[in-house]
Parts: C-alpha cells; structure tokens; sequence
C-alpha cells in the first residue's frame, strides 16, 4: 500500500504524535508500504528509511499565527497533486480537529473526485467550542480512532464521534536493549520526559525534589533531570517564560546543585533512560494517554505517575509496573520517587516487569501496525473494485 499520514508537526519538532508517526512511518515502510508524511514543519526530517518521504506546505504550518482564508483551496490543490501523481488513496490524519479546518475539509472535498479513504486519529481533545465545531463529519471520514478508552470517551461526549479505541503502543526495538538497573545502593537520577510545559507537572516534581532533599528522605541525594527540547509543540504558549519560572523557583529553593535541564531528540530518548533511576510524569492535566512511561517501563525502568486521564491505562498495576499517584499529591510522589530510589532491587524488578508488560500489550508493530494494515486494506478493497475511482490531475475538485 501507498500511505499518506498528515499531521501539523514532524520531527525535528518533538511531541507525542510526532514521535508516535516518526516511528509509525518507518515501521510500516520496513513492511513494504511507501509512505508520505504531510507536514507543516520548517525542514522536516526524513527519517532514514526507504519507502518514507516527508513533504511540507506552509498551510500546515503551526508556527503561523494566524490561519489564512484561502488554505483550503491552496491545500486542495497540494494534496491532489501530491495524492495523484503517488498513487495514493488511503489517508490517515492525525489531531486535524485542532487549529484550522482547512486541511480536513481539502481532504473531505477530494473524497469522492479521487476515491479517497479517509481515517483520523484524536490523540488529543479540549473542551471548547472551536473543537466542537471543527468535528470531522463522520459521514465523510471512513474510520475515527481514539488513543484510549479515556479518549474514545471524550471524542463521543465533546465532539459527539464514535471512535475505536487504538493503543498506539511503542516501538520497543530500542528501548528493550537498555541494560536493567544495577541493584546496588547508590546516587541516583529522576527524569522527567515531557515537553517543559506546566501541564506535564514540571513544578510539581520540583516540589517532590524538595521535600526528597529537605527531608533526607533516601540515603543519597538525587538528582531531577528536565528535558528542553528547544523545537517541541506548544499548543498555546505554554512554554514561553515556564523555565525561566521553574529557574526562580529552584534557585529560591536551593536546588540548583539538583535539577538539570537537557536536550531530548526525537531518537535519543533511550540514552536518556539509561541515565535514569526513574522516571517521573507528574502530569497535572488528564493525559490522553502517555507514551513516555511506555517507554521508560519498556527501558526497564520503574515509573512513577499522577491517575490523571488515560495515564492508568498504560500503567494499570499499581505497586507492579508502576506507582499511580492522586493529581497535585506532592508529598506522596516524593515518597514513591524516594522509596524507589533507596530500594534498588524493587526499582529493577518493578523495571523488569514494566518491561515485560509492554511488550506484550503495548508493542507498536503488534498491537497497532498489525490492525491499522487490516484496517487499510480492508477499506481499500471496496473502493479498489469500483470503477472510475480517481480521476486525472487535470480534472480536480475546487479547480
């Protein structure tokens, strides 16, 4: 098959969809699809597998900030140049109820001139009238999945779609080989790997670290580990001025000597656990789902995270993967963080057996690539056997 999957961002830009279709893209290349990605990235990178290409145009482009009347009618004519001259039929966007409707409703004005089938995924979902009104029309859009039963709910109840839930899992080839913890006792490192953002409770494992350290709450004092990527999503300037907030507040603490802020690529987040002792996701608003626990349990390292949205669907043992801890409960994450951090042999049994759970639930070619390929072929097969499915180049719609 010929896939195109079209989204706001791409790596270099760093995010949980961006991450999931850097991955995606490639593993269903490796399985002898092509596949274009659809991009607003400034100088998106191709992730170095045959069979992906990555194209951009300014209309997707989140660095905009504003949209512009005419997108629509640009992006008709983009995607029917780009889809017809590649062949492609089979398109599946992601989040593109956010932002600006042009690019999906270029994409449902191409449905019927170009027999196109169209599938979305809701990674995400605010509760807000803008969201309301750009819901994909379902008649229009052949199939709609949500990351997580929490999201499925959220699609039906905001936006009033009927999604499938489709965990969309890791790629675990990288994460699998980190070396388990050593269970010797020792000085040991927290990382945080989100966006630096409030939402993903940066503050609030501040908070944690200070009570860990003022305390003297384990027998070594650890060390917090930030990442800061400087090229990531920020949906609605979260980010702007949130380090400098976070560098007053640890310089009033005294925590300078203990937090640490780092840069965290796209492929290097499996260095970046190795580092670690464990791995923290202190997110203070509901989660959609949560990948980076997925692969810091995969990493073989012990997670501890807030019960807040869909972040209890990855990590639903609690005390056996992993800890879920109440929303805010800052004196609780201190005492799991530090707990784990002083007991070396639970952190890497709890490691392994994170592992060993992703693995089997939360692989990305078997839980989610295996059924997105049945899905696609299944929805092509119909439109395959009809005649005169697409047209020329020339003869576009909204030419």
């Amino acid at each position: 098959m010929h896939i195109a999957l079209i989204h706001w961002s791409f790596p270099p830009c760093v995010g949980g969809v961006e991450s999931h279709l850097w991955d995606y893209s490639r593993l269903l290349a490796r399985r002898g699809n092509r596949v274009t990605v659809l991009t607003g990235t400034p100088g998106a990178h191709t992730p170095g597998q045959p069979g992906v290409e990555v194209l951009t145009h300014p209309a997707l482009d989140l660095a905009r900030v504003e949209r512009e009347p005419g997108d629509r009618d640009r992006l008709i004519q983009w995607f029917a140049d780009v889809l017809s001259e590649r062949g492609i039929r089979l398109v599946h966007g992601h989040n593109l109820h956010h932002f600006s409707e042009a690019p999906a409703r270029a994409l449902e004005a191409l449905r019927g001139p170009l027999g196109l089938v169209l599938c979305h995924t809701y990674h995400s979902i605010w509760d807000e009238p803008e969201s309301r009104d750009r819901a994909l029309k379902a008649s229009r859009w052949d199939k709609h999945y949500a990351v997580s039963a929490f999201m499925r709910t959220a699609c039906a109840d905001i936006l009033g779609v009927d999604a499938e839930r489709a965990y969309l899992g890791i790629d675990t080839t990288p994460y699998a080989t980190v070396a388990p913890l050593d269970s010797t006792p020792q000085q040991g490192t927290i990382l945080l790997p989100a966006r630096l953002i409030p939402d993903k409770g940066a503050m609030l494992a501040l908070g944690a670290l200070d009570l860990i350290v003022r305390n003297r709450m384990c027998a070594f004092t650890p060390r917090l580990v930030l990442t800061d990527t400087r090229q990531t999503v920020d949906f609605h300037g979260e980010k702007i001025g949130f380090r400098e907030n976070l560098e007053k507040e640890i310089e009033k603490r005294g925590l300078g000597p203990h937090v640490d802020f780092v840069e965290a690529g796209v492929d290097q987040m499996p260095e970046r656990y190795a580092e670690s002792t464990v791995v923290v996701y202190p997110s203070v608003f509901d989660e959609p789902m949560g990948l980076a626990p997925l692969e810091a349990m995969c990493a073989a390292r012990p997670v501890v995270v807030t019960r807040m949205g869909g972040l209890d669907e990855g990590v639903d043992d609690d005390g056996v993967i992993g800890y879920l801890v109440p929303r805010r409960d800052e004196r609780q994450l201190a005492e799991r963080l530090a707990g784990l951090l002083d007991d070396r042999a639970t952190a890497r049994l709890m490691g392994l057996r994170g592992r060993a759970h992703v693995k089997e639930h939360f692989d990305l070619c078997e839980i989610y690539l295996e059924r997105m390929q049945d899905d696609y072929r299944a929805l092509l097969a119909p439109a395959d056997g009809a005649s005169g499915a697409v047209l020329a180049t020339g003869a576009r719609a909204g030419a």
